[in-house]
């Protein structure tokens, strides 16, 4: 039934998340990337001699036999319409009916010439083999997100094979495109499963029940189709075999292609075989009487907004001026996520909900985090903390976009102030994992130093120092093979401390510990001025040598007149790699989260598992 996408690898998803699915003319003309999509068209316009075909069927629980498999599939394709028909009901004559998507042109001349009127919004090169245009058919757009109506709609049908980033805005223009008490009538495929670590481009479906929830929308019908879906991708399978050579003599694609063709359709078929793939017809009423206190508010993403406009929202909030250069290192350079909330359209931003990415070793394995940032609302709307208020809602879109088992972060962590934690634990959104603590070396003897090694300030232009630090840095990872820790090679230093806007003030210093004898180096340290002395802020040499080097690193820089204490955060999990002589422990009054909202690895799991020091901080 949904729009009949068979799901990319992850990457090539990624790669490929803001490309419009291509034509039968763009496969033909031979594009740069060929997606599964479509092959898959090809073929089924090889068998059908249509395009219209790209959507599941609906097939009835108890199937007369048909010789011809084919001839049940177009049948059950054909119900699936005609059920799209009898979901609108009674609808008014006069109300506007918008249909959006290229493969529900059949349906939107069909509703015209029945007398519908319809708004249809699709590639408008498609009406060229349609034949005349029915009086009551209008096409009004070829982008369902860009398009700006003139009047609401009473019902919008919406082709579905939402990737999970794109719901909410999505979810969003269909409110604005509908009035009070307007249909919104979508099917698709979703994630019902997500209890396993495997990232999924489809939306999961508990989430998207929230997020239309939460803006404004009531359900009416949740109808699940998912045993009618593997039936079509069984009738579909022979057709793969019967006619994919076609395609590699055509040209559209070669065996490779194919190949990979088949591999996709296969795990299509096994996820749904095993639960974690469904397809549902979903139809849901505008209804902004019975939903909560910010159904109207405006939800956006990080290209919603220029970096001004957050501005005097973070001045009220942190009583700090407004930096816009670290803003844009972090959610430009750094590709930051967030979640914005408006009141309405011409309203300022009022809330914020940010993430810095970043790439993490998570019990040896390469995987991405993401540290929330920049936690905000407006005081003069911050009424409250519980589960109805604006904090809980952005909060809660947040995690479900950005962290979890099957999106494009794993896990979360951060640095929140003691009241933010304790809100977001008491709503069910964080888990502690373990405590952020502070190790003060104090000042050594320089006299007992060892003359063994020296310090040499890093070239971060040079390939062979940079070389040498993502050494140190395998000789590290190695170590963590049952922790987590974030990548520290020579890319992640040069975008943390050189690229940094604090680095215009020289702020960090970074530097090599290296051996007299044979230069070799044995450590690489950050260090910045801090409370009268040092703040180590990254640490990157084999576990077995970071007492040393810190004894070393505190020595060298001992011999400044002006010196003073030398001071490590790191989370206390870690206290025992670092600890050395007559160190004291301080508590700093700060506890590492972890995201407790969607399935993902538990608190239990991720307990003292981190390794964090300053430099993971996206502010210090």
């Amino acid at each position: 039934m949904v729009h009949g996408r068979v799901i990319l690898h992850r990457q090539e998803e990624i790669n490929q998340k803001n490309q419009k699915t291509l034509s039968r003319d763009s496969v033909m003309t031979g594009s740069s990337k060929l997606t599964t999509l479509n092959l898959l068209s090809r073929i089924l316009e090889l068998e059908f001699g249509e395009l219209y075909l790209q959507h599941y069927g609906l097939f009835a629980d108890q199937e007369t036999a048909i010789l011809d498999p084919s001839v049940e599939l177009i049948d059950a394709q054909h119900r699936f319409a005609a059920g799209l028909v009898d979901l609108l009901g009674k609808t008014d004559s006069g109300t506007d009916i918008l249909v959006v998507g290229d493969t529900l042109l059949p349906l939107a001349r069909e509703l015209a010439e029945a007398g519908r009127s319809i708004l249809w919004i699709g590639l408008a090169k498609l009406l060229d083999a349609g034949g005349d245009v029915p009086t009551s058919f209008r096409h009004v757009a070829e982008d369902f997100v860009a398009y700006a109506p003139a009047a609401a709609a009473g019902v919008l049908i919406h082709e579905g094979s939402i990737r999970y980033l794109d719901q909410m805005a999505i979810l969003s223009k269909s409110r604005d495109v509908l009035g009070e008490s307007g249909r919104l009538i979508l099917f698709g495929e979703f994630l019902h499963d997500d209890s396993q670590i495997e990232y999924s481009a489809l939306p999961n479906f508990c989430s998207f029940d929230q997020l239309s929830r939460r803006l404004g929308f009531v359900p009416l019908e949740n109808l699940d189709f998912s045993t009618s879906a593997m039936k079509t991708l069984e009738r579909v399978r022979p057709l793969i075999d019967l006619h994919g050579q076609k395609l590699v003599e055509e040209g559209v694609c070669d065996q490779v292609d194919l190949a990979d063709m088949e591999l996709e359709f296969r795990k299509v078929q096994g996820e749904y075989a095993s639960g974690r793939r469904g397809f549902r017809l979903l139809s849901l009423r505008r209804d902004l009487r019975s939903a909560n206190e910010w159904a109207n508010a405006e939800f956006g993403d990080i290209q919603s907004f220029e970096p001004r406009e957050v501005a005097e929202l973070f001045e009220e909030s942190f009583k700090v001026g407004f930096d816009e250069d670290l803003w844009n290192w972090k959610y430009g350079q750094g590709e930051g996520k967030c979640v914005v909330a408006r009141l309405d359209k011409l309203s300022h931003i009022v809330a914020h909900y940010g993430g810095a990415p970043r790439k993490i070793i998570y019990f040896g394995e390469e995987s991405m985090a993401i540290q929330p940032c920049d936690v905000m609302v407006h005081p003069s709307i911050r009424k409250q903390y519980g589960k109805g208020s604006l904090f809980f809602e952005v909060a809660a879109t947040f995690l479900e976009r950005e962290i979890g088992n099957t999106v494009d972060h794993l896990l979360g962590f951060g640095f929140p102030n003691q009241k933010t934690m304790n809100i977001s634990k008491r709503l069910g959104l964080y888990e502690k994992t373990d405590d952020f603590v502070e190790i003060v070396y104090g000042k050594v003897d320089t006299s007992a130093e060892q003359t063994r090694y020296y310090l040499e300030e890093y070239n971060a232009e040079d390939l062979a120092s940079r070389s040498e630090l993502d050494q140190l840095w395998e000789l590290m990872k190695s170590d963590y093979e049952k922790g987590i820790v974030g990548v520290r090679d020579a890319d992640y230093i040069a975008h943390r401390y050189i690229r940094h806007p604090f680095s215009k003030t020289n702020q960090y210093r970074c530097v090599f510990l290296r051996e007299n004898a044979t230069a070799k180096p044995v450590a690489f340290a950050v260090v910045k001025d801090h409370a009268g002395g040092k703040l180590i802020m990254d640490l990157i040499c084999p576990v077995a040598l970071m007492k040393n080097a810190i004894t070393i690193l505190n020595q060298q820089l001992s011999k400044a007149e002006d010196s003073g204490e030398l001071r490590l955060w790191l989370t206390r999990s870690g206290v025992n790699k670092a600890l050395t002589g007559a160190a004291i422990v301080n508590e700093l009054g700060i506890e590492i989260p972890c995201n407790n909202w969607n399935p993902g690895p538990s608190a239990e799991l991720l307990n003292g598992a981190w390794w964090l020091t300053a430099g993971d901080m996206d502010f210090i």
